[in-house]
């Protein structure tokens, strides 16, 4: 022990002593340092009994003049993303162009333990490589862990100091492949870069959100009978479970979750975040409604394949906009339905594709049976939804959706929805009574 003490000093010793000789470079070699950390002699920082939420980040998550806005927890619009997303979105400022995002640094939190690193190819639409994405998990203390995702770049060190990428064991098929880790970091050291990235959070001693399905989401999404030779402690390491997820700006001393508070909006920064919980660190899911996620089939966990599920909630912004998270999912809604001329061919197919949005009814409003919001429909009650547009500004749709959840089950037996894009209509109100479906509505699982 003394020893490898001794050989951790010298090292220090011999990076300052190099900032001296060569002064033209204190900035890297301070920065490498920051991010060698004080290595694993004391023993991993899981073991350590954590500090109150307002302690556990130190540092913020990269420079706050580089951010446009902060995307609130449980978003559900972006293609794949159908579940209630448990983490938040760092959108940087605009880049050297209108259509660019500035490059910002990621910095650790927090001293941390990254306990695993992930790496993804990222290919265009004919297959070609274009790039690489990195998450990197770290461990504060032992009920809080933190992931970094979507990152541009890694600090070359922790990769070689990882083994390489000649380490990283295949997880997901040949373009996702991730690495355990020991790998102590220093808060505010420089983990890598990225135009965007997201934040996620887990506290254990914090209580499991009421899930309608909570085994969908705390189910390990790799765990599939087709990782062969990986360990289990590696697909432990790169879990994520939903149910625990909080929001990250809450764990920031006070002075820094107040500018990171006011940063919470939508992706370009031009809607702030409404209601008294701005970061939404709950999840979507209300029981006996239509409000949360839902899967295409009754058992399989629908987080390994992310297009699998579709979710109904409101917008993570603006809660009087609600959303269907669809993503493709319903096969009565078809490009034809989309109000744009037949020559958009393509517009036409990526709206089909796309999440909807429409403007929720107020209380009270339409009998609570047209456009009513998620969160106060009722089992066994057909509800009808008009004034559709693909994303929140994109085209109109040209028709209405029925929607029916099924009334209370038996144990266990899961609950489900029937959902029907109407296009021989275009108002709920001239859909003849009783309201019906054709037999062309797609049936969903909790």
């Amino acid at each position: 022990m003394f020893f490898t003490r001794l050989a951790a000093a010298a090292t220090a010793c011999a990076i300052l002593i190099a900032a001296v000789i060569y002064p033209a470079a204190p900035a890297g070699a301070g920065a490498h340092l920051a991010a060698l950390g004080d290595g694993f002699q004391r023993g991993p920082l899981a073991d350590k009994a954590c500090p109150l939420a307002g302690s556990i980040i130190t540092q913020p998550f990269a420079d706050l003049a580089d951010v446009l806005s902060v995307s609130p927890l449980g978003g559900v619009t972006a293609p794949g993303e159908a579940l209630p997303a448990p983490f938040i979105r760092i959108n940087t400022r605009k880049g050297a162009t209108a259509f660019e995002r500035r490059t910002t640094r990621v910095m650790a939190p927090a001293r941390a333990d990254i306990t695993a690193i992930e790496r993804r190819i990222l290919r265009d639409a004919t297959g070609a490589a274009t790039g690489q994405s990195w998450t990197v998990h770290l461990r504060t203390c032992e009920n809080v862990a933190i992931q970094l995702g979507d990152l541009d770049t890694l600090l070359p060190d922790l990769v070689r100091r990882a083994g390489g990428v000649a380490a990283f064991a295949q997880i997901d098929g040949p373009d996702h492949s991730a690495v355990r880790t020991q790998l102590r970091v220093r808060a505010g050291a420089e983990i890598g870069t990225a135009d965007g990235f997201d934040v996620a959070l887990i506290d254990t001693r914090q209580a499991a959100k009421d899930l309608v399905r909570p085994e969908r989401y705390r189910t390990n999404p790799y765990l599939a009978g087709r990782v062969l030779g990986v360990t289990p402690e590696l697909l432990s390491a790169i879990a994520l479970d939903h149910t625990q997820a909080q929001c990250p700006l809450d764990y920031l001393p006070t002075r820094l979750r107040t500018e990171w508070t006011q940063k919470l909006g939508d992706v370009y920064g031009m809607r702030r975040a409404k209601g008294e919980n701005a970061c939404r660190t709950a999840l979507a899911d209300i029981p006996d409604t239509a409000q949360g996620a839902w899967f295409t089939d009754a058992s399989h966990n629908g987080v390994a394949t992310r297009l699998r599920a579709i979710a109904l909630a409101p917008d993570s912004v603006d809660p009087q906009r609600q959303i269907f998270a669809l993503h493709g999912r319903l096969r009565s809604f078809s490009p034809d339905l989309v109000a744009l001329t037949p020559k958009a061919k393509s517009a036409r197919e990526a709206a089909a594709q796309d999440f909807l949005s429409f403007a929720a009814a107020p209380d009270g409003r339409s009998h609570g049976r047209i456009n009513q919001p998620f969160g106060r429909t009722e089992a066994g009650r057909i509800y009808c939804y008009q004034g559709l547009r693909a994303n929140f500004v994109g085209p109109r749709i040209n028709g209405v959706l029925l929607f029916e959840v099924s009334g209370k089950q038996e144990d266990r037996a899961p609950a489900t929805m029937k959902m029907e894009l109407r296009g021989d209509v275009q108002s709920c109100i001239d859909l003849p009574e009783p309201w019906a479906f054709t037999g062309a509505e797609t049936l969903f699982y909790r």
